[in-house]
């Protein structure tokens, strides 16, 4: 339904209609719609009839970013540094960053984050050697890397929340709970929301050991991909 000059995105048969809204409550009303009607789905699609199907543009907002605070900068990468043999490097706030994943979005069904990685581990080319990433707790002496998630936070006037999913969801903290999820080529979920998300924010942590037979290595690194997914 265009031209040159113009173009009908949708269009119904209709008298009218509108929105209302109060504290608690939100409705958009159609008069006089020929085919109206919502939650129409099978397994594999979903369809709504009517011009109020129409009235908001599909968006989703997605951002990463690192630093010791929210935000975060863009490009900011995490370095950790020199590891030990006896404790475990983490983000903590002060000289390792953190990574800040922002998400909001309009889609009804909510947003899926995953992480993947290049190297499934910090890789050194130099030394021929990587450091294993896998579930598990990390402790000083026996090596490891992973990632867990800090905090998450939303707007108070967000319909749902973004949450934590395992196995990234464990006991975590930037001094002493070092339970991470691993990473690998395959990407896997670690936040979602049910609906609609308003101003989420997650802090992810960073986190690796090594252990005594672990080869010394300047260039020890990985590169994470983080991908924000709307489900309209």
């Amino acid at each position: 339904m265009s031209s040159a000059n113009f173009k009908v995105q949708n269009d119904v048969l209709n008298v009218g209609g509108g929105g209302s809204a109060s504290a608690s409550f939100i409705a958009n009303d159609s008069i006089g719609d020929v085919a109206t009607g919502e939650d129409l789905s099978s397994t594999n699609f979903k369809g709504c009839a009517g011009y109020e199907c129409f009235q908001v543009t599909p968006y989703i907002a997605f951002s990463v970013k690192e630093g010791t605070s929210a935000p975060g900068v863009l490009g900011a990468d995490v370095s950790l540094g020199t590891l030990s043999r006896v404790s475990v490097t983490t983000s903590d706030g002060v000289a390792i960053n953190s990574v800040f994943v922002a998400a909001q979005t309009n889609a009804k069904n909510g947003i899926n984050v995953t992480v993947a990685d290049a190297n499934t581990g910090l890789l050194s080319a130099s030394a021929s050697h990587t450091i294993p990433s896998a579930d598990a707790t990390l402790v000083g002496g026996t090596e490891g890397y992973g990632l867990c998630v800090f905090s998450v936070t939303q707007s108070g006037q967000s319909p749902t929340v973004i949450a934590k999913q395992a196995p990234y969801n464990g006991v975590c903290t930037k001094t002493v709970g070092h339970v991470v999820g691993g990473v690998s080529p395959t990407p896997q979920t670690i936040l979602a929301s049910t609906g609609q998300l308003k101003d989420g924010l997650a802090e992810v942590l960073t986190k690796a050991a090594i252990s005594v037979a672990s080869p010394a290595a300047s260039d020890y690194t990985d590169t994470l991909t983080f991908i924000g997914t709307g489900t309209f």
